[in-house]
């Protein structure tokens, strides 16, 4: 199996993505190709390894040379067009080609999404696909949430279809039999929610193939009672941003009030293992980057600012989500 890593997307690309890469392949089964600059890379690998080339820290590391690369400034279905050698086009065409078996990038997602409908190609059936990280719960088992950025407009239909993909991967890789599927909604009433929330539910509610929860509310989305909670794109893209903001903040005003006195700088060192478990346990990077669902091939979109530790754990995930025959799976049900 060979996974495609975009070398140089993302914010702190190429360092990171290599070191990522490294940092993975002792626990993968895969070979990992990295593809950008060659020549950039051959020069990072021997700045940070002292090594001539990445095949002697492992043989299943290697380079494809693509001379360009794609920004967040540009416009992401003109730059797929006009920058056919970019890191990220040149992955869409060897993931479509049979090259690899999954691709991860960090790159501009506006690319990432236009690369995979356009190049890639969606299932056959799949009226849209939808973008979907995993986030964590308080018992520890994480959810799902889709659709996250893909899709700002939506219909009834679009929302019964991400359940439903959503449900194939939590079977299949997650290893949940019967996943509950909540709806994103301002109350747990049934008659709650604009007019698209209302016939989703009752859509939801009638789908043989989805075991569905009901509406749930944002505040209730850590308690971990479902495992997939669908929502449109706009809808899930200002949740996501939330809960990253959040976590980010919460994390400042702790430090800061722990740091205030001598004597709390005393009793967080003592606390210190137990402050590192619970940022752990908050860490939505600890679950991976964002699945794209309803595309031909395996798609990962690992976050922006990623550093080696996601980007690891990215790797890992890819590998699960093509070996597991996901994108087979759905298209199997959808023809269905």
């Amino acid at each position: 199996m060979k996974i495609l890593l975009d070398a140089m997307g993302g914010d702190n690309s190429p360092d990171e993505m290599i070191k990522g890469a490294v940092e993975a392949i002792p626990d993968l089964e895969s070979e990992i190709i990295l593809i950008g600059d060659e020549n950039v890379i051959k020069n990072k690998v021997k700045e940070i390894y002292n090594k001539e080339d990445i095949s002697e820290i492992s043989p299943r590391l290697k380079i494809k040379h693509a001379s360009e690369v794609i920004s967040n400034e540009e416009t992401p279905t003109e730059a797929i067009k006009t920058k056919k050698d970019s890191s990220m086009v040149v992955g869409f065409q060897m993931l479509k080609n049979g090259e690899g078996d999954v691709f991860v990038s960090a790159g501009s997602t506006g690319a990432f999404m236009a690369g995979g409908l356009l190049q890639v190609g969606r299932i056959k059936g799949v009226d849209r696909p939808a973008l979907c990280p995993m986030l964590p719960t308080y018992d520890g088992k994480g959810f799902m949430l889709i659709d996250c950025g893909a899709n700002t407009n939506c219909r009834p239909i679009n929302l019964v279809q991400f359940a439903k993909i959503g449900s194939i991967y939590m079977q299949q890789v997650e290893k949940r039999e019967n996943p509950k599927v909540g709806l994103l909604n301002i109350g747990a009433e049934e008659s709650k929610g604009n007019d698209l929330l209302k016939e989703s539910y009752a859509q939801l509610k009638e789908a043989k193939d989805i075991h569905f929860y009901g509406n749930v509310e944002g505040r209730y989305i850590f308690d971990g009672d479902v495992d997939i909670v669908v929502a449109d794109g706009f809808t899930g893209n200002i949740t996501l941003k939330v809960i990253e903001g959040m976590g980010a903040t919460v994390n400042k005003m702790l430090k800061e009030e722990l740091y205030k006195t001598p004597w709390r700088k005393f009793l967080a060192f003592l606390l210190m293992p137990a402050f590192k478990n619970f940022k752990k346990r908050m860490d939505y990077s600890e679950y991976g980057g964002a699945l794209l669902l309803g595309i031909n091939k395996p798609m990962v979109k690992c976050h922006g600012s990623a550093k080696a530790k996601l980007v690891k754990i990215t790797l890992l995930q890819a590998e699960k989500f093509a070996k597991n025959k996901v994108v087979e799976s759905i298209q199997e049900n959808i023809d269905k």
